[in-house]
This record gives structure tokens, C-alpha cells and sequence, in this order.
């Protein structure tokens, strides 16, 4: 595959902007031949040819800013000329319902998925380009736009208004109702009623969430030994630190997913905390600092706001379902086969 030296990126803002740099890129495309129709060099292009073993097969281009699952079903494959999506940046929510489908689609960062009869390309995006509507929210799962997320998926089957989402996360209302129209237009998310919405599809969100999440990025993890007894143990001496101190805690992983959903004992006890424990609290409860191993893990998060959303099992003040899940995705000590067990559970995901 050849490489385009020329670094390119770009806001997008208006379709036509969409439409010229759709129109700059087919004659830079390092992998396909595509021919542009002659003419007054409009620049909204009407249909373009790609030429493959000796073959040219015709597209028409339908541009879109962000595209929808609902506005992507009104292009369904007819038997006339097939569609070509354009949009900035494919998602891979979008790109795999546009698969599913089996319309043409292809990004301004060379990103595609082609098909029609006697060919199918696909191809991920090329280097040196960056194009993404603005509009578009880049990552939906950090910072505040995360806090919403982890909101919704609390409770898979409540009905939300954007007003209580801004009161559960503290989130602006603008960036609330980019992120609630986000989930709606990818399939994610339903509206029920002109202020009203709900999950519609928690699984996908959830491992869309796991595909783009990095653990070690999101948390500073300090790891303690020397404790004896079980992790149970740990977890009720440790809260009754942080009810003593008011330090807000909320227990993860192993310790979190046995206490919601018994799988497999926890070997070791895990929670997210504002910060750590003093050297006396550590002194009585026999722990020291080490750089490996240990029976316990205190997590300080990026963001503080993932301890605002609890819940209560057993004595122990928990992290949510959906948050326990994906902090023991890519872990040992059978961490994912406890979040499999966790997820497949009636409880999962409700209060």
C-alpha cells in the first residue's frame, strides 16, 4: 500500500466543505482508481467510476454529515446505481451497519467499505489524515462525556430526561444533549417522547466502550501487601477507613463482581479513591507499598466523577455494573470470565 506524505486533516463544518474534500481526495487514493465525470468542476459530485481489472463500476455519492441507523435504512440497496455514503469519519458503529446493509461507504480519512456486484473492498483508514465533523463528539467514553454514559447504563430499563442526566453528572446541558444525540443517532439510544429517551441497545454501547478503553491511561493504580485475611475482610476494614475519613470509595473488579454476581472468590480487593491512605491507616491495617502483586489496589481516577455513581451490595459501596465490567476486561485471575458471568446475569446493569 502506497502512503500519502501530505498530512491532511480538517474540521468539517458545512456538506460542501464535505463534498470538496471528498472531490480533492479520489485522485490522491493510494489504492483505487477512480474516475471523476467531466465537467464544469462543480464541487458536489454526482456519480464517479472506480476502475478495477479493466472494469469501471459506477457510484452515486450521497453526502452526510452524520449519518444516522434510521436515515441509513431510507438508502437501502435498490437496483439502479448503487449509493456511495460520504461522510467526514466513519464510525464503527456506522460502518458496521452500513455492512450490514451492504451500502458503500467511504470517509475523508480513506476509510471504506465497497461493494457492489463482483467487488467488495475494505480497507481501514490511510495515515497522515484526520478529518472528523465537528459536531461529532470524539470520544464519548472520557472525561464528562464518560460521566454520561456511565449514567445511563445504571439502569438499562429507566426513562431518562436530558435535565436528570445533567443533574446525576454534572455536565453542562449542551454537552449532555450532543452526547444523548450521539447514542441516538448511532443506535445506541431511543427517544420515547419529545424529552424523553432510553437505552435501546446497552450491550453494543458497552462494547464499544470496552474496544476504546485504556485502564492504565484513566487511572493512577498503587498497589499495597501484607494484610492477613481474606479480601472480604480487606474491603469492610478499608470502607470503614473512608466512612471515618468521609473519603468517597467505590469498589471494583474481582471484589465487586463476586459481591454483585458470586463467580469465583476474589483473590485480592480493588477500589477508586480520591487518595490514598495516610501511613498510620496503613500501619493498622498491616499493609505496605509494593511494586507487584499485593491483596490490594487503590485506583485514583482521572476523573473524580466516576465516585458519584454508586451503588450499595453486601455493606460494600460499589462502582457501577457496567464500570466493574470493563475495569476486568484484560486483567488475570480469571477477571474476564467474572465480568462474562456478571454481564450475562438477570441483575446486570439494574438497581
Amino acid at each position: 500500500m502506497k502512503i500519502i506524505q501530505s498530512s491532511k486533516s480538517a474540521i468539517i463544518r458545512h456538506e460542501s466543505e464535505l463534498a470538496l474534500h471528498f472531490r480533492e481526495f479520489l485522485p490522491e487514493d493510494p489504492d483505487l482508481r477512480w474516475h471523476l465525470p467531466p465537467g464544469t468542476g462543480d464541487q458536489r459530485l454526482e456519480h464517479v467510476d472506480l476502475e478495477l481489472d479493466s472494469q469501471r463500476i459506477a457510484f452515486h455519492p450521497v453526502y452526510e454529515l452524520k449519518p444516522s441507523l434510521p436515515w441509513l435504512e431510507s438508502l437501502k440497496p435498490t437496483q439502479g446505481t448503487p449509493v456511495l455514503l460520504v461522510t467526514p469519519e466513519l464510525s464503527n458503529r456506522m460502518l458496521e451497519a452500513c455492512k450490514q446493509h451492504r451500502i458503500a461507504t467511504i470517509d475523508l480519512n480513506g476509510r471504506a467499505w465497497l461493494r457492489a456486484p463482483g467487488l467488495l473492498v475494505d480497507r481501514r483508514p490511510l495515515p497522515g489524515r484526520s478529518f472528523s465533523y465537528e459536531l461529532e463528539p470524539r470520544n464519548i467514553f472520557v472525561g464528562k462525556s464518560a460521566r454520561i454514559v456511565r449514567c445511563l447504563l445504571t439502569n438499562r430499563e429507566r426513562t431518562w430526561t436530558q435535565a436528570e442526566i445533567v443533574l446525576h453528572t454534572k455536565a453542562s446541558s449542551g454537552l449532555v444533549s450532543r452526547i444523548v444525540q450521539h447514542l441516538i443517532s448511532q443506535g445506541f439510544a431511543e427517544k420515547i417522547s419529545a424529552r424523553e429517551f432510553r437505552l435501546r441497545d446497552l450491550l453494543a454501547l458497552l462494547d464499544e466502550w470496552v474496544e476504546s478503553d485504556h485502564f492504565a491511561k484513566r487511572t493512577r493504580t498503587t498497589l499495597y501487601a501484607g494484610f492477613i485475611g481474606s479480601p472480604v475482610e480487606l474491603a469492610n476494614r478499608l470502607q470503614d477507613w473512608a466512612h471515618r475519613e468521609a473519603v468517597p470509595i467505590a469498589f471494583t473488579q474481582w471484589i465487586a463482581a463476586w459481591s454483585r454476581h458470586p463467580f469465583t472468590e476474589p483473590v485480592l480487593c480493588s477500589a477508586y479513591v480520591p487518595r490514598l491512605p495516610e501511613a498510620a491507616t496503613l500501619d493498622s491495617l498491616g499493609l505496605r507499598q509494593v511494586s507487584e502483586g499485593g491483596k490490594l489496589w487503590l485506583h485514583i481516577p482521572d476523573d473524580e466523577g466516576l465516585l458519584d455513581e454508586t451503588q450499595t451490595q453486601s455493606g460494600l459501596t460499589l462502582t457501577t455494573d457496567a464500570q466493574i465490567y470493563l475495569d476486568l476486561q484484560r486483567t488475570g485471575l480469571r477477571g474476564p470470565e467474572a465480568a462474562a458471568a456478571l454481564r450475562e446475569s438477570n441483575r446486570f446493569c439494574r438497581p
